[in-house]
């Protein structure tokens, strides 16, 4: 179970990208500065207006925060219906896949300094990787191994195929 991922849906990298430069290292913890934004700009936003509260779904916060794009309404719409579908996905903790995500930020974000986070897929094909997945103080970017961060991974895989997805459908 994961995700099922279509052959013309080449936005996802693009839908994680969102969410990582949205989420990202902040430069500037200062909003009166041109570097000021990524997860100091989310702690900020999260401080005053609640964008992630337990019980509301985590795509409707994605929505809100544009984590969908604006080039493909198509896509877009998909990947949001993709997202709607993570209070069915387990975790690994006794969660659902959305609580799971949810409550993660909630908590990350109400550190004096949150850590940065990082979204990205994982083969859900696996049963035993059919999970959200959320860890901390992991460094997702090699290129920045001195940086932790919390990483969310969403399990994925194709629409069609393999034998492990029996009893899986694609949509």
């Amino acid at each position: 179970m994961g995700i099922g991922v279509r052959a013309e849906d080449i936005y996802i990298p693009t839908f994680l990208d969102l969410f990582n430069l949205r989420f990202g290292h902040s430069l500037s913890r200062d909003p009166a500065s041109p570097n000021y934004g990524g997860i100091a700009e989310i702690a900020a936003l999260q401080r005053e207006f609640q964008i992630f509260r337990g019980g509301r779904p985590f795509v409707e916060t994605a929505r809100l925060l544009g984590l969908g794009g604006i080039a493909n309404d198509p896509a877009k719409n998909w990947w949001f219906e993709q997202l709607a579908k993570l209070p069915h996905f387990a975790s690994d903790t006794s969660e659902n896949g959305d609580e799971r995500i949810v409550n993660a930020l909630i908590a990350n974000l109400a550190r004096d300094q949150p850590l940065p986070c990082s979204m990205r897929a994982h083969d859900g094909r696996e049963m035993d990787a059919s999970r959200v997945i959320v860890s901390e103080n992991a460094t997702p970017l090699f290129f920045f191994d001195y940086r932790n961060y919390l990483t969310i991974s969403l399990p994925m895989r194709p629409s069609t195929g393999s034998a492990t997805q029996a009893g899986s459908s694609g949509h």
